[in-house]
């Protein structure tokens, strides 16, 4: 079955080019909003795997991070990406604190656009090369610790250190496999881990 998304871009003809992109990675566009109003109606009424959104859409309706709150209180296991142009560090890094699943550039190859959704929909987070950049950098110029784990984070890579996979996660802690994919990609991102095999690595020397 191929991954339903729903996307939302004031623009008609960024719409349209998001589209053609994805259906010719076999995702189906399973709905369209031009503002935030209509993005949430659209959850209402058709169910998706993943939201694709403009972070600024002026019109009716939350726009910006009030938007993507009100994703989160809605449909907490929703993996959400967001279209940027935004640059500012310390705004992309309160999106990825606030739980966004993916930021792509807007300024990127719309290539990015299917493999951003993909790793969010697999419980991963994705950034753009040039926004990770912006993010390393202020890194650099302005460390600090990273975010503490919570207990239910610290919980799933206990029990993936222990052998276990989402599935049989979820199924020992009573949660969705969604919510556990959601608790791991943001344990990796407190921890600064990329990928799946960072990931092993770190757990390989939590087993030692």
């Amino acid at each position: 079955m191929q991954p339903r998304i729903i996307i939302a871009d004031d623009h008609p003809v960024v719409l349209h080019g998001i589209r053609i992109v994805l259906e010719r990675h076999q995702m189906d566009v399973a709905g369209a909003a031009a503002d935030g109003a209509g993005l949430l109606q659209l959850l209402v009424q058709q169910p998706c795997h993943a939201v694709l959104t403009d972070l600024s859409m002026p019109g009716p309706g939350p726009d910006g991070p009030e938007l993507l709150a009100e994703l989160r209180q809605r449909h907490p296991d929703l993996p959400v990406v967001v279209l940027t142009g935004a640059r500012h560090p310390g705004l992309l890094d309160g999106l990825l604190r606030d739980g966004v699943h993916g930021l792509v550039d807007k300024s990127a190859d719309f290539a990015e656009l299917p493999q951003a959704l993909h790793a969010a929909m697999a419980g991963q987070v994705f950034v753009s090369d040039q926004l990770r950049r912006h993010l390393q950098a202020r890194d650099l110029l302005f460390p600090h610790p990273p975010a503490a784990l919570s207990t239910r984070e610290l919980e799933v890579l206990q029990l993936l250190t222990d052998g276990l996979n989402i599935n049989a996660i979820a199924d020992r802690s009573g949660r969705s496999p969604k919510t556990i994919s959601r608790q791991k990609a943001e344990a990796m991102r407190k921890l600064g881990l990329q990928t799946n095999q960072e990931l092993y690595d770190y757990l390989q020397t939590r087993r030692d």
